[in-house]
């Protein structure tokens, strides 16, 4: 039996940047004065290392397996919790020492059992005014993400949705959010430095979207699983044209991922057929595409690796492995204009990124 082969250089590129936003959280946390103890579930010992020097409480990985509610809850018991912070490593890169105090405030104005998330539908952090809610119904939390909804629908706790913007919807999961983060105005300085050594063909087209969105009679293009409201920003903010191909939001709460049941109007036009010729003309009505391809992945029939997600997202086509998605990347780096392709953040938290940082600095 072969061993397991290691992470791929995109996917330690993507852990690097994951560690250094978690860096950033920990000291943000510290900062405030309000956070204290943090508390540290790592699941690799230099990370873990990393965020104590930081000033966390690294805590130990249990041998019998993890997940996530369990984790938690063991946690809250262990350290008899009545109210806890509770984020992922890499969920909030952008929200400075004010949003999180504000996220606070708003907590103990609305009473002590009240939690407030970064997102309803999709939790990435959330301050637990009753913890014991969670001890109650631990598998009820396979990750984070049903946190907030969970607790406002079955467990009857007032549950707190904060206003949509990149400090509260951009979670680096994927090589693109952590492009999407480069040069905003709430960069931590251990992301920052992380960026700065980013290659510059990548963050030179972030920047072309951002001088599309500066653009006024600008035509921008968007793909997959975007929200109204994120497309609404867009509307409101920029003086820019704005086509919206939105499709398979909830493919993976749902479970359509898994049963094989995603389907992509995209996809079904051109499909095996040719991509390259879907992507031509994309470039031909755009001047920029935005662009959440693993719901053409899904619809393909098949769900890459992360190696092969995370290096067509970088346009790392020699990394690549999946014929599928070797086609579509070969075509979109072909592309005449910018192709920012990615996950879901890419046309959700992303685009709050984008819209921010372009507004605080001048990219012309």
């Amino acid at each position: 039996m072969l061993p397991p082969a290691g992470p791929t250089e995109a996917e330690r590129w993507v852990a690097l940047g994951r560690a250094a936003a978690a860096e950033d959280l920990v000291r943000r946390l510290l900062a405030t004065g309000a956070f204290q103890p943090v508390l540290v579930l790592a699941a690799e010992e230099s990370d873990a290392a990393r965020l104590a020097a930081a000033g966390a409480q690294p805590l130990e990985q249990r041998a019998n397996g993890f997940q996530f509610g369990e984790a938690l809850a063991q946690i809250i018991r262990g350290y008899g919790l009545e109210q806890l912070a509770y984020f992922g490593g890499a969920s909030a890169p952008l929200a400075s020492e004010q949003v999180l105090l504000g996220a606070l405030d708003l907590m103990r104005s609305a009473g002590a059992a009240t939690t407030v998330v970064n997102n309803l539908h999709s939790t990435d952090w959330a301050l637990l005014g009753a913890a014991q809610a969670v001890t109650d119904r631990p598998q009820r939390f396979p990750n984070d993400n049903a946190l907030g909804w969970v607790l406002s629908q079955e467990a009857g706790v007032p549950v707190l949705d904060l206003p949509a913007s990149a400090a509260t919807r951009l979670d680096i999961d994927t090589p693109t959010d952590l492009l999407a983060a480069a040069d905003h105005p709430e960069l931590g300085p251990a992301l920052a430095a992380f960026l700065s050594q980013a290659p510059p063909a990548l963050l030179e087209a972030v920047n072309q979207v951002r001088r599309v969105l500066r653009t006024p009679a600008s035509q921008l293009t968007l793909i997959g699983r975007t929200s109204s409201h994120a497309w609404a920003q867009l509307e409101r903010r920029t003086q820019i044209w704005v086509r919206v191909f939105a499709e398979e939001r909830g493919m993976l709460a749902s479970g359509r991922l898994e049963r094989g049941e995603v389907r992509s109007l995209l996809y079904g036009l051109a499909g095996d057929s040719s991509p390259e010729r879907l992507v031509q003309y994309l470039s031909a009505i755009s001047q920029a595409v935005l662009w959440d391809t693993r719901v053409w992945m899904a619809a393909a029939g098949g769900w890459p690796s992360a190696a092969d997600r995370f290096a067509a997202d970088l346009g790392w086509v020699e990394q690549i492995n999946d014929p599928n998605l070797l086609r579509l990347s070969r075509a979109i780096q072909a592309s005449t204009i910018p192709i920012l392709a990615g996950g879901h953040g890419v046309v959700a938290g992303g685009i709050y990124a984008l819209l921010e940082s372009m507004e605080a600095v001048d990219f012309a």
